[in-house]
């Protein structure tokens, strides 16, 4: 009931976010894009015992138009994760592409992501995603295929997520997700055999562009993670973060949101990743 009334919290806000910011057009790329990404991440895990992760993230991505086919756009994504805790420490990295095509209300397209985890495994994902656009508010969706290997890693599974994001201000917006992930794997049992690890994850994130001429900004967000082994206790994560981010080139948000790289959550996995 708590999950459901803060659902349908937040949203009444983004459906109040329509009533109060102007629509921006939208169009396809006419020019290279690009942004720099960089984070703090910490997360608490329920298990007896667990210490809480805390993680530096550095990433960025860059988009440009393809000449060939009108409205056709590609983007490359690329960002690397340091992990620590008490006796602990993991590198993280992650590569991806996305070919998409825009017009004056949606972009759609299809993306392809590997990332890797030192000592632990790897996973591919490769799948569709969409984004329509109403006025101040976008409705976004994405869902494709996982393939894991390493470490007892290998394997198939699926991941499904949708998110809408509304613009209080063409500055301000707030998104609130949700994304779910499921991967049979070897993990965790070596004598039982193959289990399926499923994760699901709520997320919420405001971002605020503070610099419009330069174009940087800052964002907070929440993802509550709920995991599950087969044979194995569920656990749960409370995950935080806080960034900053720099788009190249002037705009509002909407427009370096809807007319420059994807939104942020649109390509990959995000917050359901599967972990480990």
């Amino acid at each position: 009931m708590q999950k459901r009334t803060t659902m349908m919290g937040t949203a009444c806000v983004l459906a109040a976010a329509a009533l109060t910011a102007g629509p921006a057009a939208a169009a396809t790329l006419t020019d290279f894009a690009g942004v720099l990404n960089t984070s703090y991440i910490n997360s608490d895990n329920s298990a007896s015992g667990s210490q809480t992760l805390k993680s530096w993230l550095l990433g960025g991505s860059v988009a440009m138009p393809l000449s060939t086919l009108d409205g056709l756009n590609f983007q490359f994504d690329a960002a690397y994760q340091h992990n620590w805790a008490d006796h602990f420490s993991r590198e993280d990295w992650n590569f991806g592409g996305s070919a998409f095509w825009a017009n004056m209300d949606s972009r759609i397209g299809i993306n392809g992501d590997y990332s890797n985890f030192n000592r632990v495994g790897h996973v591919t994902n490769g799948g569709l995603f969409a984004e329509y656009y109403f006025g101040a508010i976008t409705a976004m969706a994405k869902g494709g295929w996982l393939w894991g290997g390493g470490s007892g890693l290998g394997g198939h599974g699926n991941y499904l997520g949708g998110a809408v994001a509304g613009y209080i201000l063409p500055d301000l917006s707030i998104t609130g997700g949700m994304e779910w992930a499921d991967l049979i794997t070897g993990q965790g049992c070596q004598t039982c055999g193959r289990s399926d690890a499923r994760d699901t994850a709520f997320e919420i994130v405001a971002e605020w562009l503070f610099m419009e001429d330069l174009g940087v900004s800052g964002y907070v967000g929440y993802t509550y993670q709920d995991q599950k082994f087969s044979g194995f206790t569920s656990t749960h994560n409370n995950v935080w973060l806080v960034g900053i981010r720099w788009y190249m080139g002037g705009g509002s948000l909407m427009d370096h949101h809807r007319n420059g790289n994807l939104n942020p959550w649109l390509p990959g996995i995000g917050g359901a990743a599967v972990s480990f």
